[in-house]
């Protein structure tokens, strides 16, 4: 032990040694009178338990939980260093100062605790002294004590103090509410928490009620402290602290808020979250999250509008000011011409002087007009048109001042575009990436007891993302994630290691370190809440959890990729519920109807069920979304072939030709389905019959394309090719794929 970081009501913070890991830590010890309550006890233990299983990196971790020597418990955290919110709030000089890295603190927050509600945990206690902001950033929700897990209806000893203490007009004398203590210390009784922060329901003991906007409505008390200095309620009114949050006493906040001068967004969110009616507030924290995300994001984008309009503004005023200066110097000239009698010399300085002029204004119209191109988003005419500035400037009689600023102009155009066309490049190993990450998901499919196939898979995985320039395989990821975050496809990477991950578990087993890297990656790449979950359950092997994540009402919220991945851990680890799968797929198709991979799977799977209609729609949609895959096209020729409208026959090689000829057909490319017919009749000996049977294929095909009057002129072509093939007897023998074909078309056109 190492010394008291700090001491509360309840416990004291000592600062330890790990001397087998060689790490410092945090030793939070229960005091010593207290650790006599059976209650406090629990209570104490209950919040080692839930810091220990809330895992994400705005909760410290909780490392171990055990005794003491004198039989007291403890349990070891992370040691976290760095200063309050309540700090950073009080060395403001002005309650404006700071706000835009404030609120950016306080999202983190929000995402921080909108983990904790998607586990069923509701902290209780937020206020601005529980939330801890690191030397490097990392913000941080700490001291768990009270919180409550809702799935278990509740934590300690709540019920029995609120028989106790029925009146919310006592303030409860406790642990954290003796001498010294004011209004914004915790309480622990039937009000459990911080009463300046505090909803009603929770000031007025109604434990039954609280859930998550309890939480919900302490945010909105720290964003009301962040925007106006103060917390909702005021100490050094008549009432009580408790009292005025027992009676939602909120009408002053309330005008402090709209006073406060902040954007009418902010200010809206803010009087939401402290709704005295519960059910007025945001569900929970992640919708508050989600709203403050979306403030900051289009705040940034107002800045960068404000930046252009203010360049625009600098522009026309060094216009104006060119005009005025032109003005005088020529009022000048004529006066001076006039006193000394036109002197040439004069002529010649007045000469210069409008050359100079005009230099200037031609230069800065070229600058003006690059700038209208930058903001166009077209980089390349605007660095045209900069150095068509730059050049006037030096053939001009540009003064030093003027060509120094034209030299720095066309240096931003140039970094301007250097960056578009950085930005681009980006874009398109984007998309690219995209694009592969979709057929190795695709590819999984086709691997299915197939080990040589799951290794090469596994191998096409490293390879793409090295392709696209991050080494998810070196001892060194952060470069790696770096650049992943910083672009807009985390969560689309994050899925695809799920994938993979998947793939690993197959080759390498369950919890191999193989498969274990990459779900670290993609549980740090996205703190989706719900998606973490269903990592952990994976990873874990929690059966229940998966299946509880495929009832309806999680898989509506769920992305199309989370979906996949999902029903693929389900249908691999538990093939006794595959009807799960199926109904999953069920419930979530008509919500992704533009997803490539989802309508192929779901194809897939339903043929295999036998559901050929479903597996048919499922097919179709796919092909909407690629239109000139060929795969696709197969993909859709074997369900109208399992369908029962091109029913199979004899064929000595399969229906590998039928499904290869017919793709090209969807694909309307007939040559290609000629020469694909042509190879499987010359095959046979009887390649006469590959005209009128194309022509029987195109009806077939424009049927189901909808393009009837096509189909009856195609169908139409090929009885009159049949008939021409058929006139000797000697060919009748022929006959039979020529009948069978005219029938299949017979039946597509209804006739």
């Amino acid at each position: 032990m190492l010394g008291q970081i700090a001491r509360g009501g309840m416990s004291v913070i000592l600062k330890g040694h790990d001397t087998d890991l060689g790490r410092d830590v945090a030793v939070k010890v229960l005091d010593e009178e207290l650790a006599k309550r059976p209650d406090v006890v629990q209570r104490f233990i209950e919040e080692a338990q839930i810091g220990g299983q809330l895992q994400h990196p705005g909760i410290v971790p909780v490392y171990e939980l055990g005794l003491m020597g004198d039989a007291r418990p403890y349990f070891t955290m992370k040691l976290v260093k760095g200063r309050t919110l309540a700090s950073l709030f009080g060395q403001r000089k002005a309650v404006t100062d700071d706000r835009g890295r404030l609120l950016a603190i306080f999202e983190a927050v929000c995402q921080t605790v909108a983990y904790a509600h998607s586990k069923g945990v509701v902290h209780r206690d937020l206020k601005p002294a529980n939330i801890m902001v690191g030397a490097f950033g990392e913000v941080q929700v700490v001291d768990w004590g009270l919180a409550k897990v809702l799935g278990q209806g509740g934590v300690a000893d709540e019920q029995r103090a609120k028989e106790t203490h029925a009146s919310v007009h006592t303030v409860i004398e406790t642990i954290r509410s003796g001498p010294g203590s004011s209004g914004s210390d915790s309480m622990v009784g039937s009000v459990m928490g911080t009463p300046a922060y505090m909803a009603p329901e929770q000031a007025q003991g109604e434990i039954e009620k609280l859930d998550e906007r309890a939480d919900v409505f302490s945010l909105g008390a720290i964003l009301c402290e962040l925007l106006t200095g103060a917390p909702p309620y005021d100490e050094h009114a008549d009432e009580p602290v408790v009292v005025q949050a027992a009676r939602a006493m909120l009408d002053p906040a309330r005008e402090r808020i709209r006073a406060s001068g902040a954007d009418p967004a902010l200010v809206q969110l803010c009087l939401d979250c402290l709704s005295p009616a519960r059910a007025a507030r945001p569900a929970n924290a992640d919708a508050v999250a989600t709203a403050v995300h979306d403030f900051l994001t289009s705040s940034e984008e107002r800045a960068q509008r404000a930046e252009l309009e203010a360049a625009e503004q600098r522009i026309q005023v060094a216009e104006e000011r060119r005009a005025r200066r032109l003005m005088a110097a020529l009022g000048a000239a004529i006066l001076v011409a006039l006193g000394v009698g036109g002197g040439s010399y004069l002529w010649v300085e007045r000469t210069q002087a409008e050359r100079r002029e005009a230099t200037r204004t031609a230069v800065e119209e070229a600058q003006a007009e690059a700038l209208a191109l930058g903001q166009g988003d077209r980089p390349g005419e605007a660095l045209a048109a900069a150095r068509r500035a730059q050049s006037l400037a030096r053939a001009g009689q540009a003064d030093a001042a003027l060509l120094d600023r034209v030299e720095r102009f066309v240096a931003r155009a140039e970094a301007d575009l250097e960056a578009a066309e950085r930005a681009e490049e980006l874009e398109l190993k984007d998309e690219d990436l995209r694009r592969r990450l979709v057929e190795l998901r695709l590819g999984q499919i086709d691997t299915i007891g197939n080990l040589q196939r799951e290794r090469e898979l596994d191998r096409e995985f490293a390879d793409a993302f090295r392709e696209y320039g991050v080494d998810l395989e070196a001892a060194d990821l952060t470069p790696a994630l770096a650049r992943i975050r910083e672009r807009d496809i985390a969560e689309e990477v994050a899925l695809a290691l799920d994938d993979w991950s998947r793939l690993r578990r197959k080759l390498h087993g369950h919890g191999s370190e193989e498969a274990d890297n990459l779900f670290f990656l993609a549980m740090d790449l996205d703190p989706d809440p719900v998606r973490m979950e269903m990592r952990e359950a994976i990873r874990e092997g929690r059966r229940d959890a998966l299946l509880s994540l495929a009832r309806p009402e999680t898989l509506d919220r769920m992305s199309a990729g989370s979906v996949f991945v999902l029903s693929s851990a389900i249908w691999d680890m538990y093939p006794e519920d595959r009807d799960v799968v199926y109904r999953s797929y069920d419930r979530a198709l008509p919500f992704h109807p533009d997803d490539y991979v989802l309508q192929s799977v779901g194809g897939m799977i339903y043929l295999r069920s036998g559901r050929h209609e479903v597996s048919l729609a499922c097919r179709t949609a796919a092909l909407s979304q690629r239109p000139d895959d060929i795969g696709a096209r197969k993909q859709l020729a074997a369900g109208l072939l399992f369908r029962g409208r091109l029913e199979r026959f004899g064929d000595p090689a399969g229906t590998g030709w039928l499904l290869e000829s017919l793709a090209f057909a969807l694909l309307e490319d007939w040559e290609a389905a000629e020469r694909s017919l042509r190879g499987r009749y010359e095959l046979t000996g009887v390649a006469l019959l590959v005209p009128p049977v194309l022509s029987f294929v195109r009806a077939v095909v424009f049927a189901e394309l909808g393009q009837l009057d096509s189909a009856r002129e195609a169908n139409a072509r090929g009885l009159y090719e049949a008939s021409e093939l058929m006139r000797d007897d000697e060919e009748s023998w022929r006959r039979s794929d020529l009948v069978r074909w005219r029938e299949r078309a017979a039946r597509a056109l209804g006739n």
